[in-house]
């Protein structure tokens, strides 16, 4: 009986009406599947995003190879895997050092462009070349993920005055919470130097992702120098607290010393040119004589003039006369000498250029604190005492000879006893995870979720739907409610838009009359309604 009531319904509704509760049930269908398959379902966590074609190819190889469920989600290549695997997947992917950048490097000279390339392309194409080779050496850093290189190369030229030397930018993109240490940015930075041609090292600028530069700037730049010198001063001043703590640890206890160390140093740059003469010190260095001697005939005699200068005129040669035994002759002697003797000595000289160390300590302040000594006690629990003033004596002395300690130069140590606040204890456990980031309370929660939006997707949709479907037709004036035709004692007449049950037959005649003289246009009308449904 509900069965043919309810087909009898359905069948009384308009065709637009009918569609649109169908659609909305299955719609409703639809949802409560799709709650129930989403409640079953994992959690998935973004593995990598941002990801070029290649690097989300290589990727979803290797998940499909090592058998890790996986999604591809939005056009940026983001590729999601279930949360519990989503640690295995990073691991698996990195021991294949996976994603790999997709930028070509020598790869890209190799391949064959065919002909009509300029030189301009051919130019450009290496440095790109060089620039993509520097970026994948420089990501094998610990502490960088990844790296690109920008490098100025000027046009060779042949005047002297035009030359122009290369210069580099790097930018380098650090993993999160990673810093690189000086000796790191420099190694970067004599890297990318011995790389290219004609490039310093001073050239090379580094920045992070954050836009801090991390190479240092020129050393001629007084805030460059400042940053040395701070630098310097600081680990200067560490190095001394460590080695205080470290000779007094043995003899107090670990963790009961604490060293405080400030240190004055100058700076200044002073440069001092010397040049010493020892006269008690003569080397000869070089010596010269002459020696002039004449003879009587050499000499010039008569009367000054042209006449005394003109040799003697030739006479002829007389007989010889009769040989008669020869005398005895003596050498002429010479009339004038002359000596002359130059010496050159070369006095000792002594030259020195110094220049003055910078970073001299002018001062130290050393400041120590001990923790109470314990003494052990009957109860086998050790007490804390203080340390008596020859004990904090003989451990000042050891700090003055850690330090070096200079009484001229104005250093000061002092060293006190104080006690110390008790420490957390080591074994104490670790901060449990929070109740609500439990894996199995996330996915029960999800569960009940899906179950209370089936509920409500019942009671709010399916349940209307439904009771729209088991209500009866209405007509204008009555709607059959009964299996037998004719069975008038349970229609229903409307009027004025109400639905008023009638007690008996006799009424329900007496009010169709009334309607009839009344309105006869709508009673024909009725009468034409009930025609056509009995009709069909």
């Amino acid at each position: 009986m509900a069965d043919a009531i309810a087909q009898r319904g359905v069948l009384e509704l308009p065709g637009l009406r009918q569609l649109i509760l169908l659609v909305g049930l299955a719609g409703a269908i639809a949802a409560g599947l799709w709650l129930v398959f989403w409640s079953q379902g994992q959690n998935y966590a973004t593995l990598y995003s941002q990801l070029s074609e290649r690097e989300t190819a290589q990727v979803v190889d290797a998940l499909q190879s090592a058998g890790i469920p996986h999604k591809l989600e939005g056009p940026s290549g983001s590729v999601t895997v279930p949360e519990p695997q989503l640690r295995e997947a990073r691991m698996r992917l990195a021991a294949q050092g996976l994603p790999q950048s997709d930028a070509l490097g020598v790869e890209m000279i190799q391949k064959d462009n065919g002909f009509g390339t300029s030189q301009f392309m051919e130019t450009a194409r290496y440095q790109l070349a060089i620039e993509t080779e520097i970026a994948r050496t420089i990501v094998k850093v610990q502490g960088v993920q990844n790296a690109r290189v920008h490098l100025a190369l000027p046009r060779a030229s042949a005047f002297v005055r035009d030359q122009r030397h290369a210069t580099a930018s790097v930018m380098l993109q650090l993993y999160s919470g990673r810093r690189l240490e000086p000796g790191h940015v420099a190694g970067i930075v004599h890297l990318v130097a011995s790389s290219v041609p004609d490039l310093d090292a001073s050239d090379v600028t580094i920045v992070d992702q954050n836009g801090s530069l991390l190479s240092s700037p020129d050393g001629n730049d007084p805030l460059a120098v400042s940053g040395h010198q701070l630098e310097y001063t600081r680990t200067l001043e560490d190095n001394y607290s460590h080695r205080i703590e470290e000779l007094l640890t043995p003899l107090v206890g670990d963790g009961r010393v604490r060293a405080g160390v400030t240190a004055d140093l100058d700076f200044t740059m002073t440069e001092q040119s010397s040049e010493n003469y020892d006269p008690q010190k003569q080397v000869v260095r070089s010596e010269q004589t002459a020696n002039d001697q004449r003879m009587a005939g050499d000499l010039a005699m008569g009367i000054p003039g042209a006449l005394s200068n003109q040799p003697p005129a030739t006479s002829p040669v007389p007989a010889a006369p009769k040989q008669q035994p020869a005398a005895a002759t003596t050498p002429p002697q010479p009339v004038a000498t002359t000596n002359r003797a130059t010496r050159n000595y070369e006095i000792d000289r002594t030259v020195s250029h110094v220049r003055q160390a910078t970073g001299t300590i002018k001062r130290l302040s050393v400041a120590v604190i001990l923790d109470n000594k314990l003494v052990p006690s009957a109860d086998a629990k050790p007490t804390s005492e203080p340390w008596s003033a020859q004990e904090i004596e003989r451990y000042t002395g050891l700090v003055k000879e850690a330090v070096g300690f200079d009484e001229k130069r104005g250093d000061r140590v002092q060293v006190i006893n104080a006690s110390f606040s008790p420490p957390a204890a080591a074994g104490d456990p670790a901060p449990a995870e929070p109740w609500y980031a439990s894996p199995t309370l996330k996915q029960f929660g999800r569960q009940g979720i899906a179950v209370l939006l089936v509920l409500a997707l019942a009671l709010v949709v399916l349940r209307p739907i439904m009771k729209t479907l088991l209500q009866p037709a209405r007509g204008g004036l009555g709607a059959l409610t009964g299996g037998a035709a004719g069975d008038l004692a349970r229609d229903k007449v409307t009027l004025s838009g109400g639905a008023t049950p009638l007690p008996n037959y006799e009424a329900q005649v007496a009010a169709a009359r009334s309607l009839v003289t009344q309105d006869p246009k709508r009673a024909a009308q009725i009468v034409k309604e009930w025609v056509s449904t009995d009709g069909r």
